[in-house]
């Protein structure tokens, strides 16, 4: 019998143990497949956040972290109104109220200053964990500013509370959290050290931080943390490079920060940074009393550098080994990005794993992130983002002892999930294993802020799943004129075989497409364009790119654009619209229009934060034409940070807005 044939026949026995346990928690013992949503958890498999649910959070943090309690219940947080937040759902999938204040039923909240003299602003919650009993311990921010952790109880009554405050002109954020035997708990993150943007003579830079606190009974105490002097804030925190004062500054530990901390059994801890200005990430190991140093057991120097990663979080293997998640640079396409987890042997030796101690998978159309990962017995899943068609989805993958993608884990190896039509962006930040489920949270782009979501899957089934559907984005037009425009945009047929074309016409009710193109099954991005002709000059239209094979049609975002020219009197859209190309033209007739004759013009749209294809397709709606730069920066790739031109400001038709916009360092 091969190693994958007996794993999956030891997890279905073991499976089959679990019914008595999951009739207790009201779930169901019947699983479907590997890596299949359960549809039993909110009818969907998961559940997304609203407005109207008060589960749209701000956007503070790219984290949505996340714990499933005994019972099967699952908690979640992140900064809502300014307050850390943490909310519960049932195992139905539903919102639960019974859990925090009854005047916000659902919701725990708490909130924290930045200074001992300050009131309380804006927190949030960024990591999340459970202590022997229950509570839950949530880790963040306060204020903007300092670094805290919250205990809340079972059901979400505050239950004590630790708050490090930083220096002047540094800010803290805590991005990870474990507890330690003895009950203390490492806080690990970074500090944003602002002295030489208060001067004008540099940038902020940020440094890992860190810090182990132990938490009051009741109330918030800051003591905590070590005592507080003005100008230098809590002693009981570690800056890794940079003195408390500003003083001090080592280039070589600046520009990354703390994303994943695991604690031993002896009190040591370790701690996975985020790709620094060396071009690697590290895992560190820490001993000793306080805050400890770095431990010289652990690959002589305490540290273990691994060139062209990014890391964003740790779990500890029973053996005390490290598997860290994160991603790499794709060899076979630059610029692109895989998924993977590395492990570090107990000495600080990266190895028995995949290809050098790294196993690395391209999800859907690749640009992976790695965020969070949980283990399934001797198999390791992780999680985080994944492109589908131009926009990011829940990507998760599954790798065996030796590091081995497993085939057997969702359709094509790989469990991708798209959220909304058109889909938004969003990605996996929290995972937990429960019973034969993994549970996710993570976050969707929202015109409100952060869409928090949880979802629940199978982690072992028996049936095949079933394919997924295509997907397709709409990217933008370009080469517009009297009569005709090339639409863009990006599919993935999602292994299945398909079609693709143009949807087009006056109205977002289109009316009109190009003759269907052919394109054969695979899990990669696909770029695809097209000419549309036989417009009429001086109107308005609509278009998207629409893909369709035997798991069904999907349709991306609509574009509009103008034409060039003065429109017909009387408003006429054009008698026919075809392709270039070689492919057939559609038959029929446009509907027509009134547009109204009015001098054409650029006015500069509202962009940045925005994904580059949105900010793209807006500039071109708007009349402009748009030109991007790229600047390395800490933000998501593709997002705008900036542009040349003042908002609402009106210029000449097709005017050129330059975007600057967010790659990875």
């Amino acid at each position: 019998m091969s190693q994958s044939m007996y794993r999956r026949q030891r997890w279905r026995t073991f499976a089959t143990t679990l019914a008595l346990t999951l009739g207790s928690l009201g779930i169901p013992a019947a699983a479907l497949a590997d890596g299949q949503l359960d549809p039993t958890f909110n009818g969907t498999g998961y559940h997304v956040g609203s407005v109207a649910e008060g589960t749209v959070f701000s956007n503070n943090d790219t984290r949505i972290p996340m714990i499933v309690q005994n019972d099967g219940k699952i908690v979640i947080g992140g900064s809502r109104g300014g307050f850390m937040t943490i909310a519960r759902y049932n195992v139905n999938g539903t919102l639960d109220t019974s859990f925090g204040s009854p005047l916000t039923p659902g919701f725990a909240t708490t909130q924290f200053s930045g200074t001992p003299t300050s009131a309380p602003g804006n927190s949030g919650a960024t990591a999340m964990t459970q202590d022997a009993v229950g509570n839950i311990l949530v880790a963040g921010f306060g204020a903007s500013q300092s670094m805290a952790v919250a205990r809340f109880t079972v059901n979400g009554s505050a239950a004590g509370a630790t708050v490090c405050f930083a220096p002047l002109h540094i800010d803290y954020t805590a991005r990870a959290l474990a507890l330690r035997p003895d009950g203390s708990v490492v806080l690990a993150g970074y500090a944003r050290d602002r002295h030489a943007l208060v001067a004008g003579t540099g940038p902020a830079v940020v440094y890992g931080a860190r810090a182990v606190v132990t938490l009051p009974a009741t109330g918030v105490s800051s003591a905590l943390c070590g005592g507080f002097t003005a100008g230098q804030g809590s002693a009981n925190v570690t800056i890794d490079g940079l003195n408390h004062d500003g003083t001090g500054a080592d280039p070589t530990l600046g520009g990354r920060q703390y994303d994943g901390v695991a604690t031993l059994s002896n009190a040591n801890y370790t701690v996975a940074s985020t790709i620094g200005p060396d071009g690697a990430s590290w895992v560190q190991r820490f001993a000793g009393v306080g805050n400890g140093t770095l431990d010289p057991a652990f690959n002589l120097t305490g540290r273990v550098a691994v060139p062209a990663v990014n890391f964003h979080a740790i779990r500890l293997a029973a053996d005390g080994s490290a598997y860290v998640a994160g991603e790499v640079v794709d060899p076979a396409v630059a610029g692109n990005r895989q998924m993977l987890v590395a492990r570090i042997s107990t000495a600080g030796v990266l190895g028995n794993f995949g290809t050098g101690g790294i196993a690395r998978v391209k999800v859907a159309g690749g640009n992976n992130t790695g965020q969070a990962l949980v283990f399934q017995g001797t198999n390791i899943i992780v999680g985080g983002a994944a492109n589908l068609a131009g926009k990011s989805a829940f990507g998760m993958a599954r790798f065996n002892a030796a590091g081995q993608r497993d085939p057997n884990f969702g359709p094509n190896g790989q469990v991708v999930t798209p959220f909304g039509s058109p889909a938004v962006n969003g990605f996996i930040t929290g995972m937990a294993l429960t019973a034969n489920f993994v549970v996710v949270s993570g976050r969707l782009t929202d015109p409100a802020g952060l869409a928090t979501v949880a979802a629940r899957y199978f982690a072992t089934g028996a049936p095949p799943p079933p394919l997924p559907a295509p997907a397709a984005s709409t990217t933008g037009v370009d080469q517009i004129t009297t009569n005709s425009a090339r639409v863009s945009g990006t599919v993935n047929t999602s292994n299945t075989a398909s079609t693709w074309w143009i949807q087009y016409g006056p109205t977002t009710a289109y009316g009109l497409q190009t003759a269907p193109q052919p394109l054969g099954g695979s899990t990669d991005d696909v770029d695809v364009q097209l000419a549309i002709t036989g417009l009429a000059a001086g109107t308005l239209y609509h278009a998207r790119v629409v893909i369709s094979n035997t798991q069904g049609t999907v349709g991306g975002d609509d574009v509009a654009f103008t034409t060039l020219g003065t429109a017909p009197a009387g408003g006429a859209a054009g008698t026919a619209g075809g392709t270039t190309g070689g492919s057939k033209t559609t038959g029929g007739s446009n509907p027509t229009t009134t547009v109204k004759k009015k001098a054409r013009q650029c006015v500069v749209p509202k962009v940045v934060g925005k994904n580059l294809n949105k900010a793209r397709s807006t500039v071109f709606a708007k009349g402009c034409k748009a030109k991007v730069i790229y600047k390395k920066s800490h933000k998501k790739k593709g997002t705008v940070l900036s542009i040349n031109r003042r908002v609402g400001k009106k210029l000449v038709f097709r005017a050129l807005v330059k975007m600057t916009v967010a790659k990875p360092f």
